[in-house]
């Protein structure tokens, strides 16, 4: 599968949308996809043709300002747990996971980086360091680590 890459293989990945990068559902559930998670509002993102190749679909937006804005921490701290379940449960079902949001790197970064905080125990920093290991161009937008590391504060991880 083009433009996956992998937090921990064949458990839980990001890769951009498919507003910038085109995916075929059946491609990806042939890979393994079992579950993809729209950390943006879903963008060309064809729900019967995830469902249609079996794959479960959520779509949990997160903030699309960059740099944040007034609003969008309450946004994140609100939507990141939601995103975390799906993921969770779909994981504890047997499922990969594939996140996403436009570029997959800075939502997809921070959803990365909570996922880690949460299901590894890593702080704030460790996520942050993993998660560009596997994506070097994650969080890269203006104001995003430091607002990643807010959100993650706020959470309590």
């Amino acid at each position: 599968m083009q433009h996956v890459f992998w937090l921990r293989p064949d458990v839980i990945g990001g890769r951009p949308g498919p507003d910038m990068e085109p995916w075929d559902a059946q491609e990806m559930a042939r890979g393994g996809i079992g579950a993809v998670l729209s950390i943006n509002h879903g963008e060309l993102v064809d729900a019967e043709a995830l469902a249609s190749a079996g794959i479960e679909h959520l779509c949990v937006p997160l903030s699309t300002s960059a740099p944040p804005e007034p609003g969008d921490l309450e946004i994140c701290v609100d939507a990141l747990p939601r995103a975390f379940e799906f993921a969770e449960q779909s994981i504890a079902s047997g499922q990969t996971v594939l996140a996403h949001c436009r570029a997959g790197k800075d939502r997809t970064g921070m959803f990365l980086c909570y996922d880690l905080c949460r299901s590894e125990g890593l702080s704030a920093e460790q996520a942050i360091e993993e998660v560009r290991r596997v994506r070097s161009i994650a969080l890269t937008a203006e104001g995003y680590v430091p607002f990643t590391l807010e959100v993650l504060a706020a959470l309590g991880v």
